[in-house]
């Protein structure tokens, strides 16, 4: 066998390793029984850093595959915000040890058993749901508050984990062969993940434009309160960007390469100059729109290189 490869899987003399037959005949050796060390990360906290800095750092080692993440430093109230964060956007991920400064987190999560088709799935329901939310909220003339951004949650939990698990797929050549899948498509899909979030974001940006008054969330996040609001325009385009992602969603789940294929092409059929009225967009709805729609297609188009 290969020297480099041998030393970066560690292979030992003596060591099983599985051989499994291609379909073209080639043979693919996977390194069997793979040792599992205890790895440990630990993030040293000082006054300058804010919840959200923290909270970035642990979901780095956990997607990086630490089991053992360890905060530490003289935390105020401020800081510990992140332990919230951490709790709806981190799957797995719990605190075995809470101490006088410092943090001790454990990674539960059995990532073999994450089948990353399955979250990709759920990601398109979720993100139809919150679309769906937002139509809801303009037909009743109601304000969306900060639904949009609670539900949202669910579509940054699953990203998270998903990604974790491309990111382990592409070090470990088991896990890889496990999921079925080359590492050409595991990159493809880690994209896609991206712009699934993406689109959840642009979600919540379109929600706000319809509040009266500064939510929390909009504070957190430097959201202001739209003055120029236009619901029946916003209602319109929203269904409309609706229609493209639910027929890319069912392609895509039923991997119909025809329709994807179909879609991408036609994809400038989908723009807000297509409006007869698109005069009316304002800076703030056009640039989302656009986002929502590039987004789609970026999926789209990823779809095609699988």
């Amino acid at each position: 066998m290969p020297l480099a490869w041998s030393r970066r899987f560690d292979i030992e003399n003596k060591r099983e390793v599985e051989i499994q037959e291609a379909e073209d005949g080639s043979l693919l050796i996977i390194p069997g029984d793979m040792k599992k060390t205890e790895k440990e990360f630990i993030i040293n906290v000082d006054k300058t850093m804010n919840a959200d800095k923290i909270y970035y750092k642990i979901l780095k080692a956990y997607t990086l595959g630490y089991s053992k993440i360890i905060v530490t430093g003289e935390l105020t109230d401020e800081q510990l915000d992140f332990l919230d964060m951490t709790h709806k956007r981190i799957v797995g991920l719990e605190v075995a040890e809470q101490k006088q400064n410092q943090i001790i987190f454990t990674d539960l999560l059995r990532i073999e058993d994450v089948n990353i088709d399955k979250i990709i799935n759920q990601m398109f329901s979720f993100i139809g749901v919150m679309g769906k939310d937002i139509l809801e909220r303009i037909k009743k003339d109601e304000e969306p508050g900060d639904r949009i951004l609670d539900k949202n949650s669910l579509i940054v939990r699953n990203h998270n984990l998903a990604f974790k698990a491309c990111n382990l797929a592409l070090k470990d050549s088991l896990y890889l062969s496990k999921l079925k899948k080359t590492s050409n498509e595991i990159i493809v899909i880690s994209r896609i993940l991206r712009h699934l979030d993406n689109i959840g974001i642009n979600l919540i940006a379109f929600s706000y434009l319809l509040n009266k008054q500064q939510t929390p969330g909009m504070k957190k996040f430097n959201y202001k309160v739209y003055e120029n609001k236009k619901r029946k325009l916003m209602y319109k385009i929203l269904r409309v960007w609706l229609k493209l992602f639910y027929d890319t969603k069912k392609a895509v789940i039923k991997r119909d390469k025809e329709k994807i294929a179909d879609l991408y092409v036609r994809r400038f059929e989908t723009n807000y100059n297509n409006f007869k009225k698109y005069d009316e967009f304002t800076i703030e709805l056009k640039n989302i729109f656009e986002q929502l729609v590039r987004n789609t297609h970026l999926i789209l188009r990823d779809e095609i290189m699988i």
